[in-house]
C-alpha cells in the first residue's frame, strides 16, 4: 500500500512537471511572421507624416553637427533655424565656440559667411558650387525638411504600397521606386527613408514628445558611393515660435573677400 502511494504521488508530480514544461515551450513558441501594412494603413501613415510636415511652420535647434568624410570627421556646435516659405540659416562654430560659418539661404539665393578665410559667398541656391556648404547639394526644401525633422514625402503618382513587414514605397508613373519608408515595429514612427535615385538615406532616432507630435533629436544622412555621413544631434528644440525675419539676413564685414557662386 506504501509503494502505491509512493507511485501514485511520484506519477502526480510527473503530470505536474510536464505540464509546466508544455506551458512553458508554450511562451517560447516564435510569433507569427509580420505581415506588410494593410492598403489602409498605408494610406493612414503617410497621410500622418504628409499632415504632421505641412504643420510645420518654423523650427529653431540647438545642438550638435557632425560630418564624415572617409576618415576625416568634424564635430561643431549648430544653431539652426528656418521658417516657411523655405527659409533657414546655419550657423556653425567650432567645439570651443569660435565661429566657422553661417549659411543663410531661401529659394532665390543662398549666401555663405566663411570666418575661417574671411570670404562671402554669394548665389543661386542651385549652384554648382553649392555642395562645398550644404547637405551633398540638396535643394533648399529637402534641406529645410531634414533640419526640421520633418520626413519628406516624394509625390508617388504610381501609388503607395506596403510589400514588406514595417516599410512603405513611394513609386512614380514609370514604375520605380522613389521612396522607401521604414516604420519601428513597436511605435511605427519613421525610422529610415531611403530616395534611391538620390542615394540617400536619412535614419531618425531619440523622438521626443511634442505639441505636433513625437519629433526626432537625432538625424543621420548617408550618401551612398561617397561614403559622406552628416550627423544632427539637437540638445533643445522647438517647433512653431515667431522667428523674426532679420534672422534671415547676413551680410559681410567689409574685409571679406565676396565671390560670386557659379549660376550653372
Amino acid at each position: 500500500m506504501k509503494a502505491y502511494k509512493i507511485w501514485n504521488n511520484f506519477l502526480s508530480y510527473l503530470f505536474i512537471f510536464l505540464f509546466t514544461l508544455v506551458l512553458g515551450c508554450a511562451s517560447l513558441a516564435p510569433f507569427p511572421p509580420a505581415k506588410p501594412f494593410s492598403q489602409q494603413d498605408t494610406i493612414r501613415l503617410i497621410s500622418n507624416l504628409q499632415d504632421q510636415e505641412e504643420k510645420v511652420s518654423s523650427f529653431q535647434g540647438i545642438g550638435k553637427l557632425n560630418l564624415k568624410k572617409g576618415e576625416e570627421e568634424i564635430e561643431a556646435n549648430l544653431f539652426a533655424v528656418g521658417r516657411n516659405p523655405y527659409k533657414i540659416r546655419l550657423e556653425i562654430t567650432h567645439p570651443w565656440g569660435r565661429p566657422l560659418l553661417h549659411i543663410v539661404a531661401d529659394e532665390k539665393s543662398i549666401s555663405v559667411l566663411s570666418l575661417t578665410d574671411k570670404k562671402f559667398f554669394r548665389g543661386p541656391p542651385h549652384s554648382s558650387d553649392i555642395k562645398q556648404f550644404f547637405l551633398y547639394g540638396l535643394d533648399l526644401d529637402f534641406a529645410w525638411k531634414i533640419f526640421s525633422g520633418s520626413v519628406p514625402i516624394l509625390s508617388a503618382s504610381g501609388g503607395t504600397v506596403s510589400l514588406k513587414p514595417h516599410e512603405i514605397s513611394l513609386y512614380n508613373k514609370q514604375g520605380k521606386i522613389i521612396e522607401t519608408i521604414s516604420f519601428s515595429s513597436k511605435t511605427l514612427l519613421p525610422r529610415s527613408i531611403y530616395f534611391p535615385k538620390k542615394g540617400l538615406r536619412m535614419l531618425f532616432s531619440e523622438f521626443e514628445e511634442g505639441d505636433l507630435g513625437p519629433y526626432p533629436l537625432k538625424i543621420k544622412v548617408l550618401k551612398e558611393n561617397e561614403d559622406q555621413l552628416v550627423v544632427i544631434r539637437y540638445k533643445s528644440f522647438t517647433l512653431n515660435k515667431p522667428v523674426p525675419e532679420e534672422i534671415f539676413q547676413l551680410n559681410p564685414p567689409p574685409s571679406f573677400e565676396i565671390v560670386n557662386l557659379n549660376n550653372s
